[in-house]
């Protein structure tokens, strides 16, 4: 008589994908002993180990970033929390059993710094953002928002070539962007727009778009900056796009109303079959 076999439940992909391990870790240092009572455990006064940057002599720490998917890769850091460019690679096994993760110290020398950044940067206090987003970076090289923010302080120092070399690391980054990440992109998009760094931008743009493919804002801007550029064909080619997302765009409509007010209309047939339908009296005027 055949046996029954017990169905196998099929694999549910829930969404969830792991996050890559990255932060300051610590390790006990050589000699230190991890169970020596406090002074409080012998009757005394209970006074941390700690100085006031949050170092602990009894600690080793570091900067870890998960490389491979069984390695780790750490850069030992200073009493002042600064890379000292000592590197080592190890097995996650061993990184999970020797090493602890420290997330005040992270918030205080990573998460804070880009905070502040971030608002000196909106104070337009621009060398001030300059100096805390370098800090971060010395640290953690590959910090989305601080590579974003320091490329940004640049612009707006109008250290043009700088701000070219962050963006160049950051379009080029094997990191795992999100569409959360897309307004970066696009924000980085107008700043170098401004600064007729149009192909720059373009590629920013386009990276937004992979992140976020339906958004029309992307698209709209697109064909703001290759009307700036002067190529109007590829202005009207990311116009159309943005309409054909969302026909009622308003900033849209005015654009395409101040093209047709200007006289400029597409070369390309089909394109302008398509804009022939959508009106003829300019779209926001009256």
């Amino acid at each position: 008589m055949p046996t029954e076999e017990t169905p196998t439940p099929p694999d549910i992909d829930d969404g969830f994908t792991p996050q890559k391990i990255k932060g300051i870790f610590s390790s006990p240092a050589p000699g230190a002993d991890a169970a020596r009572p406090r002074e409080s455990e012998t009757g005394g006064p209970d006074l941390p180990r700690e100085d006031e940057d949050g170092f602990d002599p009894d600690k080793i720490y570091w900067f870890a970033t998960e490389c491979e998917p069984d390695k780790v890769s750490l850069k030992q850091l200073d009493t002042h929390f600064m890379p000292t460019g000592q590197q080592c690679l190890v097995a996650k096994d061993v990184f999970f059993r020797d090493y602890s993760l420290e997330p005040e110290l992270g918030y205080r020398y990573v998460t804070q710094r880009v905070l502040r950044g971030d608002w000196y940067r909106k104070q337009d206090m621009d060398v001030e953002a300059k100096i805390e987003y370098q800090m971060v970076l010395r640290i953690d090289e590959e910090n989305i928002r601080a590579n974003f923010g320091l490329g940004l302080a640049y612009l707006a120092l109008n250290q043009l070539d700088k701000g070219r070399y962050v963006f160049s690391r950051l379009v080029e980054m094997d990191e795992s962007f999100e569409e959360a990440h897309k307004h970066l992109f696009n924000e980085f998009g107008i700043a170098l727009r401004k600064k007729k760094l149009f192909d720059e931008a373009m590629r920013y743009y386009g990276r937004a778009a992979e992140l976020s493919p339906r958004d029309e804002n992307i698209y709209l801007n697109m064909a703001r900056a290759m009307f700036e550029k002067g190529d109007l064909e590829s202005a009207f080619i990311h116009l159309r796009k943005t309409f054909e997302l969302n026909p009622e765009v308003e900033e849209a409509k005015a654009f395409l109303a101040f093209l047709r007010k200007r006289g400029v209309e597409p070369g390309d047939p089909g394109l302008r079959n398509f804009f022939f339908k959508l009106g003829t009296k300019p779209l926001g005027g009256e």
